[in-house]
């Protein structure tokens, strides 16, 4: 697999530890969601605290039905702005704990034109977020973690990742992990805990392929206190090959590191900039360019045959195949037959949907050189 390949096929979060042991209860779509907030916020490096999710994306995120929709999604996003997220942090002179309460996000609002959710976090997430270097943090796959099904599967994964690196077996107190879930008025008997929360959680996370995770529990008299978790953490904790580029540097620097990590090799060696990356161009070699016998049509069925006609020579120059390239299209077209409530896009709407794309191509032209950018950052941080 080359750089490219591997830069558009894997997805981490560098989730700073203190979000990893905090306090919450949250439904697996709540989250979904405060995961996929998070990502986006972390490639950014421009200090806003705001990122956008479209419904598109949200659909990907979100496969049922009924929390899908607009609604549904403002409903999600209104449940987690009122949600709690408790941090326990140790003072600076080691002399006790600062307890707090915060929130999961500020706000949020929907553009109705564009399909698009902006979400505000609250300021100690976004700090949290992107202090991940200075706390410590768990690498986490986004796409093993969005497939889970089950909300406490979601946080095993985050609390056996935390140690997965440097133990084979993680110890948690029972009361821990009822504490950090906040089930300390569930469960009172431990099988029912067992049966509902700890059995279920570890029999997908083994499902994944990536985990193989099995238990044994201590007690002490006939009370369960503990129980230690035996993991194989069988994915990989680092995720981008090391590019020809990165320059062998000891202890490197913040300034080291953003110096290896804005540059890249070609086949021929030249150093080009990442901000100049163009994927399309990448894949292809320097010599040799084929002949572009027709444009790749997503979804032909969508346009009528003069439309059709027309989007072959608007955007003959642009590859549909490239994954952010696909989503500016599907945005596109969603965005279209949403306005118009219509079914396929006819000459009355060709001109709103062209604006639109070209808008969402550049929009998406732009997280691909941040996505690009962070995790190669990344890279360069292992």
């Amino acid at each position: 697999m080359n750089l490219i390949e591997e830069l558009e096929s894997n997805r981490v979060l560098m989730k700073n530890n203190m979000l990893v042991k905090a306090r919450y209860s949250l439904s697996l779509v709540e989250n979904r969601i405060f995961l996929s907030m998070l990502y986006k916020l972390q490639k950014r490096s421009d200090g806003i605290l705001t990122c956008s999710i479209s419904h598109s994306e949200f659909k990907d995120i979100i496969k049922f039905k009924q929390k899908n929709t607009v609604k549904g999604i403002l409903d999600v996003l209104e449940d987690l702005r009122k949600k709690p997220i408790y941090f326990k942090e140790e003072k600076k002179n080691k002399k006790g704990n600062l307890w707090g309460a915060y929130g999961f996000i500020n706000g949020y609002e929907y553009d109705d034109e564009l399909g698009i959710f902006n979400i505000e976090a609250s300021e100690k997430i976004y700090k949290l977020l992107k202090e991940y270097l200075k706390m410590g943090y768990t690498p986490v796959n986004v796409q093993i973690w969005l497939s889970l099904n089950n909300s406490y599967a979601q946080r095993f994964y985050d609390l056996l990742r935390l140690w997965s690196g440097t133990k084979d077996t993680v110890n948690y107190k029972i009361e821990e992990i009822k504490e950090l879930l906040m089930l300390d008025d569930k469960y009172s008997k431990y099988n029912d805990f067992k049966r509902r929360v700890i059995l279920p959680a570890i029999k997908e996370l083994n499902e994944t392929g990536y985990f193989e995770i099995d238990f044994k529990e201590n007690k002490v008299g006939r009370k369960v206190e503990s129980i230690d978790f035996i993991v194989k953490d069988l994915d990989k904790r680092k995720y981008f090959a090391k590019d020809d580029a990165a320059k062998e540097i000891p202890n490197p620097t913040l300034e080291d590191i953003k110096l290896i990590s804005n540059e890249v090799v070609s086949e021929k060696q030249e150093i080009i900039s990442l901000d100049q990356i163009d994927i399309v161009e990448l894949n292809k070699t320097k010599d040799v360019k084929p002949e572009k016998t027709d444009i790749f049509v997503p979804d032909e069925m969508v346009f009528t045959k003069g439309t059709l006609r027309r989007f072959k020579m608007n955007f003959k120059d642009i590859d549909f195949k490239n994954e952010y390239m696909n989503r500016a299209f599907e945005d596109a077209v969603m965005i279209t037959l949403d306005r118009d409530d219509v079914e396929t896009i006819k000459a009355t709407s060709y001109s709103f949907f062209k604006g639109t794309l070209d808008n969402k191509i550049t929009e998406y032209k732009k997280e691909e050189q941040e996505d690009i950018k962070h995790k190669a950052e990344m890279d360069m941080l292992w």
